[in-house]
């Protein structure tokens, strides 16, 4: 989303070594962990290395604007037939989600809905033979130098039947603005080629200067509706996130995201953006599990914000 070389142990939960304690003494009660989600208590009565993993592999929360736009992506997938010439535009700031949307979309199709959907980065890519390369790669087809592009073209669209893919999403769509005209020109008509002909919306996510370059062909920002992933602010939106993280986070104790001055720290370091506020919490998480503690406070926060130390990198790999 890091403290005491073998303290982790020493803070590990055994169920049955509390039972007996339990039940012998009545010391150590079992922990409520009314604040967490069901799937989330069951992670809290795990091992302190256990939890730490689980920490760091990180959590995806479906706050309103994340889920109103995966709710018109599965939208255009839902469509019978495919979807011809449609499509949508996610933008946002570095670190606000977008690559994370474009993951989880595709995650939902490796659980068992039939098809899969194809992803490329376009950073780099100011031409339409390069678009399609990174396509071809993302298919794992055949992608030779000698490969011309009308032949790159038709291998693509055959992959895209062959193998039942449901959707195109390029991220970093913004850096089809680097090339020249002529070329960005020639890059969207390619985009608008695989839409059209695999009958497969295109889904683009994008810095905020991804509309001026979209903006460039009317006909295809036309078919692309933008959706945005704002910097978070000190408001309910925010305290809703918050509390939505804080009940799937493997601490037994209750945190303290609810303090407006912990809203307002977590904006005012990160400029509102989502991965540096999730790198500073996963930080403070893990700390939190290796002090014993088990919650997150503003002074635990506040000391999250630095990158672990060798010591606290060692007392990680003890865990």
């Amino acid at each position: 989303m890091d403290d005491n070389s073998g303290g982790a142990n020493s803070h590990d939960f055994d169920p049955q070594r509390h039972s007996a304690e339990a039940t012998h003494n009545s010391l150590s009660p079992v922990p409520s962990l009314g604040h967490l989600r069901d799937d989330a208590r069951k992670a809290a009565m795990l091992s302190g290395a256990l939890r730490i993993e689980r920490i760091r592999k990180g959590v995806v929360i479906e706050h309103p604007a994340f889920a109103r736009a995966l709710d018109q992506a599965l939208w255009l997938l839902s469509h019978p037939g495919g979807s011809l010439g449609r499509g949508m535009l996610l933008a946002g700031d570095s670190g606000a989600g977008k690559t994370t949307f474009g993951d989880s979309l595709k995650a939902l199709f490796s659980k068992g809905i039939e098809g899969s959907i194809a992803m490329i980065d376009a950073s780099g890519a100011k031409s339409m033979r390069e678009v399609y390369g990174r396509v071809l790669q993302s298919l794992d087809g055949p992608l030779g130098r000698s490969m011309h592009t009308p032949d790159r073209e038709l291998t693509i669209i055959r992959l895209f039947r062959a193998l039942k893919i449901r959707a195109l999403i390029v991220d970093e769509v913004q850096s089809i603005a680097e090339g020249n005209e002529k070329e960005q020109r020639r890059v969207l008509d390619g985009l608008k080629y695989m839409m059209n002909t695999a009958r497969i919306p295109l889904i683009c996510l994008g810095a905020p200067e991804s509309e001026r370059a979209l903006v460039t062909d009317k006909h295809l920002a036309q078919r692309l509706p933008l959706f945005w992933l704002k910097p978070w602010r000190v408001d309910q939106a925010f305290l809703d996130f918050l509390t939505a993280v804080q009940m799937v986070l493997p601490l037994r104790k209750p945190s303290e995201l609810r303090d407006e001055r912990v809203l307002r720290f977590l904006v005012e370091a990160t400029n509102g953006s989502l991965r540096p506020i999730m790198e500073i919490i996963t930080r403070a998480a893990v700390k939190a599990v290796l002090s014993g503690t088990e919650r997150l406070t503003l002074l635990g926060l506040q000391e999250a914000t630095a990158a672990p130390s060798r010591s606290e990198y060692k007392e990680l790999r003890d865990a």
